[in-house]
């Protein structure tokens, strides 16, 4: 496993419960593909009333952090599948004064960035695919403050595992030293999986149905 850098956690989350790991699958997947599987199926066996309740904490929790760190634009995305839905989150932070900013492809499809958009409802549907983007103005990373970072599982140090795009792996290390990354998982799906590569980031937090927690890191 290459061991990379963890991110500093600023002060507002130190106060968080560690993340607590999922029962882990039977048998143990043997790769990322297995992986993805396992825990892309633990998030839609969710009944509704659970992953509308997730919702609901993401929206509470998140606005509340954004308020107390004073993050003037903040990075949400529009979930694929059953990720946890954001909707409510876009609406609490924009009614608290927050911009909000969503991930889209750029031209040559494997390349990221963000761009200004007043939110869900003003999304537009990329062509011949699934993904939902903003059509507003580009944003260099450092004008985010806090991103949410959909994720399929994390690792109790919350390396997080996505779809397997990259978009996000490469996307990440590029934002500013003051930015709070956030992840958005299921708590069925903190699983530490593997193998690990130097490409996967560790997020700041996690906010699952239990709400915001921070890593389990080893003495």
């Amino acid at each position: 496993m290459i061991d990379a850098p963890r991110p500093v956690l600023p002060p507002a989350c130190l106060s968080f419960q560690t993340v607590a790991l999922a029962p882990a699958p039977e048998p143990w997947p043997a790769t990322k593909a297995a992986w993805r599987a396992v825990a892309d199926a633990r998030l839609r066996a969710r009944p509704a009333q659970d992953r509308r309740a997730h919702a609901l904490i993401l929206a509470k929790e998140i606005t509340a952090l954004a308020q107390t760190v004073g993050a003037r634009r903040v990075g949400l995305y529009s979930p694929i599948g059953a990720e946890v839905e954001t909707r409510d989150l876009a609406y609490a932070l924009r009614a608290s004064g927050v911009l909000l900013a969503y991930p889209r492809l750029r031209s040559d499809g494997s390349t990221m960035e963000f761009a200004d958009c007043a939110g869900p409802e003003a999304l537009t549907g990329r062509p011949r695919s699934r993904l939902l983007e903003p059509t507003g103005a580009a944003l260099l990373p450092q004008e985010l403050d806090l991103v949410v970072v959909p994720s399929l599982a994390l690792r109790s140090d919350l390396k997080r595992l996505g779809r397997g795009g990259g978009h996000f792996d490469r996307y990440l290390p590029t934002l500013a030293a003051h930015t709070l990354t956030i992840g958005s998982a299921a708590a069925a799906t903190i699983l530490d999986w593997s193998p690990v590569e130097g490409h996967d980031i560790a997020l700041h937090c996690v906010c699952t149905e239990a709400g915001l927690s921070r890593a389990v890191v080893a003495p």
